[in-house]
């Protein structure tokens, strides 16, 4: 053990439970990955009224409309 460590610390037992953790969460993050629950869309100065769907005249938002 390093020094100042004693031996049998409360640290050592978190050590060997991390990669059991990880691969618990493997089946969770292939599940999710396959379809999304929500989509988070952030956009800087964009109204309702910027997009086609709500009837703005000259944007094409063909993508976003569909959502």
């Amino acid at each position: 053990t390093a020094p100042g460590h004693p031996q049998g610390s409360a640290m050592a037992p978190q050590r060997r439970e991390h990669p059991w953790v990880l691969l618990l969460l493997l089946p969770v993050s292939a599940a999710a990955a396959a379809r999304p629950s929500f989509v988070l869309v952030l956009a800087d100065d964009l109204g309702f009224g910027d997009l086609g769907s709500y009837g703005h005249p000259s944007s094409a938002t063909p993508h976003l409309d569909r959502l």
